[in-house]
């Protein structure tokens, strides 16, 4: 199949992930500079040679039309980029991981297999001409991610903490067997008459 080059008006962004670079050195870099060059893409690619900034990660998936996270590492366990896609609401596709297959699994975006190309090229082929598919996604990922934002996140752990350190607990009154510290039970014997 040949390849015309990018939508009219596209933007892109590639954010290289800095592990791969300290694993393959420049070569990997490299590698994806050419194959933009030769696909023609050249003009609307930026890579990225490190982590983004939260500000700036959260203005470019906001940005964003599409989110494509194509991890190759059968050890991918969670995302923070998938986390901010499904929070802004955006149209998500993703190779299978834990994470992945949690938030989009239940229609909430598009999953594909690791390493392979066609598929992911297929979905994104679909997400990019199917207007309907991607306001479907984005509805869907709106819903879900209702509360996943990092500030949404960080408020939640704060009122749970706030609850807890309100409640007044006797530590003398707690039962080290009962909540599983048996070896609080072992403890000095001076400590134990102090208890009871």
């Amino acid at each position: 199949m040949a390849h015309s080059g990018p939508p009219q008006g596209a933007e892109r962004v590639a954010c290289e992930n800095p592990r791969l670079s300290q694993r393959d050195g420049a070569g990997y870099r490299d590698e994806l500079v050419r194959l933009a060059a030769e696909l023609g893409v050249s003009a609307v690619i930026d890579f990225h040679d490190g982590y983004l900034a939260p500000d700036t990660l959260h203005q470019l998936v906001h940005s964003a039309d599409l989110i494509l996270l194509p991890y190759d590492s059968v050890e991918q366990v969670t995302s923070g980029v998938l986390t901010e896609a499904v929070a802004a609401g955006k149209p998500v596709i993703s190779t299978r991981f834990p994470h992945a297959v949690e938030l989009l699994g239940e229609g909430t975006g598009l999953l594909v297999d690791r390493e392979d190309p066609a598929a992911i090229a297929a979905a994104v082929r679909s997400v990019l001409t199917d207007r309907g598919l991607a306001r479907d996604l984005a509805r869907r990922a709106r819903r879900v991610g209702e509360g996943l934002g990092w500030r949404d996140v960080a408020g939640a752990y704060l009122a749970v903490c706030d609850r807890v350190s309100r409640r007044r607990i006797d530590p003398l009154r707690i039962d080290p067997l009962r909540i599983g510290l048996r070896h609080l039970g072992r403890a000095h014997p001076a400590d134990r008459s102090a208890a009871g």
